[in-house]
């Protein structure tokens, strides 16, 4: 498994469990996107991120529509969120880009079919 070397204040919680790739600043991710372990380790990580807020919403009381992306389409959504802001932690950049999908998705439903 690769490991990135980032910098202390990255070193973003949630809860008690840290966010491992996910504290990974945005720049670190770009610099190494053609790495095939670090592309993989980044995928997964940003699959079940995406995952995990799927089934947290969905157990909400007023619910969202889960956010499906195929993989390739996923992993270009990171990058492209990544590059907004390389400052960012992976993330962050990932619930903006999850965010916008939410978006897209109420636009959708508010358009005549």
């Amino acid at each position: 498994m690769l490991s990135f070397t980032a910098v202390p204040a990255l070193a973003h919680h949630s809860g008690s469990t840290s966010l491992g790739v996910g504290g990974v600043q945005c720049s670190y991710i770009l610099a190494y996107q053609e790495n095939p372990a670090a592309q993989k380790d980044i995928r997964m990580w940003v699959e079940k991120f995406v995952d995990q807020v799927n089934e947290e919403m969905s157990s909400k009381r007023s619910p969202k529509e889960k956010v499906a992306l195929s993989p390739e389409l996923q992993w270009f959504a990171t990058l492209l969120y990544c590059g907004l802001d390389p400052k960012q932690p992976l993330v962050k950049a990932t619930m903006r880009m999850i965010d916008a999908e939410w978006d897209k998705m109420q636009e959708q439903k508010k358009q005549p079919s």
